[in-house]
């Protein structure tokens, strides 16, 4: 039945509000096995030894493998509540309403160990109303998302920020030119984004003191190349492990290719997300976000918290770098916490996501 299909902003509100508190009946669970871990890498493009070699890890403070922070993004995604609510999803289509990832406030708790079982409470948040000169009337929707071990503790939680709009039957504009220099060429040239995995430097085993930081020390950069649609499919399977969609929800979305929610589909990003082409997961450059600023901390540091906004898409063929800065350190009981500012950017040097991250270092003291 389409009938009974949502077809305005409005409408959506209205539905959506009715469901604010419920909490979700799916539960979505996954294994912190080493495969689990391994595969996330793979996707997010982070090859930190410190979450894939057992021998590596075996020689950090925590003894064995841990995963990365943002494994939470292959439990889930984490969106459905701010998707639509716990309205039936079925009566929400991109056809009349596109739906974009806007950010997330990631608080990490535990670490999550290897062998753990990472379950997902999904709970329906506010929405909030505001104007776009680009798309018009958006209504911003949180979920809030509670992650668990098997031992029923909380590992963290994410408040989730979805941007639900009408569809304009026209592609987004944004910055996408390449910047040139004196003699007019690229100054962000196209690069493979495979032989940076290999090539990234971390701070690793090498412990970075708190007393050695200083507000204003710049980051050294996290390139992450050219984004192609080997990197779409690297985070759509090997991080999310989507499987195949049926006949039924291919027409539903008027999409022959569902694999990533449509984004492998150029029409169908155009046509029902309004995107320029083949678009990224806005999760998948917050994960780039959180591994600037392990890499940075070292195996010693902890990361805390990661506050991320998600605010122009990312289209395959945009060269991504990630930059960084210290903003602030301080001492908050026994932990001696550094405040760091990242942020990727394409080729014309536009933010297309940045984030406010707090961590704890070793300290000297």
């Amino acid at each position: 039945m389409t009938d009974d299909l949502i077809k305005t902003i409005e409408e959506f509100e209205q539905e959506y509000k009715k469901t604010i508190g419920d909490t979700l009946a799916y539960r979505p669970k996954k294994e912190a096995n080493l495969d689990n871990i391994r595969r996330y890498g793979d996707g997010a493009g982070d090859y930190n030894p410190l979450y894939r070699d057992p021998d590596y890890a075996a020689k950090s403070r925590f003894g064995m493998i841990t995963a990365p922070p943002t494994f939470l993004y292959a439990v889930t995604l984490g969106v459905v509540a701010g998707e639509t609510g716990n309205i039936e999803r079925r009566r929400v289509s991109t056809t009349y309403l596109p739906v974009n990832y806007a950010g997330a406030e990631i608080d990490f708790i535990r670490p999550i160990w290897v062998g753990d079982t990472i379950t997902a409470r999904e709970v329906v948040g506010e929405t909030n109303r505001k104007e776009s000169k680009r798309i018009g009337k958006i209504a911003f929707n949180t979920g809030h998302v509670t992650f668990t071990n098997q031992r029923q503790e909380v590992v963290a939680t994410i408040k989730t920020l979805m941007a639900r709009y009408q569809n304009t039957g026209h592609t987004m504009e944004y910055d996408r030119t390449a910047k040139t220099g004196d003699d007019g060429a690229p100054t962000v040239v196209a690069e493979p984004a495979d032989p940076l995995v290999w090539e990234r430097e971390r701070r690793g085993a090498e412990p970075r003191f708190w007393e050695d930081v200083n507000e204003g020390d710049e980051m050294p950069p996290l390139k992450k190349g050219t984004y192609s649609v080997t990197e779409l499919f690297l985070f759509t399977h090997g991080v999310l492990g989507t499987g195949r969609s049926s006949r039924a929800a291919l027409e539903a979305e008027g999409s022959a290719d569902l694999g990533g929610g449509g984004r492998f589909d150029e029409e169908h990003a155009k046509k029902r997300r309004n995107m320029p082409g083949q678009f990224d997961f806005g999760p998948q450059r917050v994960c780039w976000l959180s591994q600037m600023v392990t890499d940075w901390m070292g195996d010693d540091g902890m990361l805390r918290k990661l506050h991320a906004s998600v605010r122009h898409p990312n289209i395959v063929g945009d060269t991504n770098t990630v930059y960084g800065e210290v903003t602030r350190k301080y001492v908050e009981g026994s932990e001696h916490l550094v405040e760091v500012q990242v942020q990727n950017c394409n080729q014309s040097g536009l933010a297309t996501a940045f984030a406010t991250a707090v961590v704890s270092l070793p300290s000297r003291g």
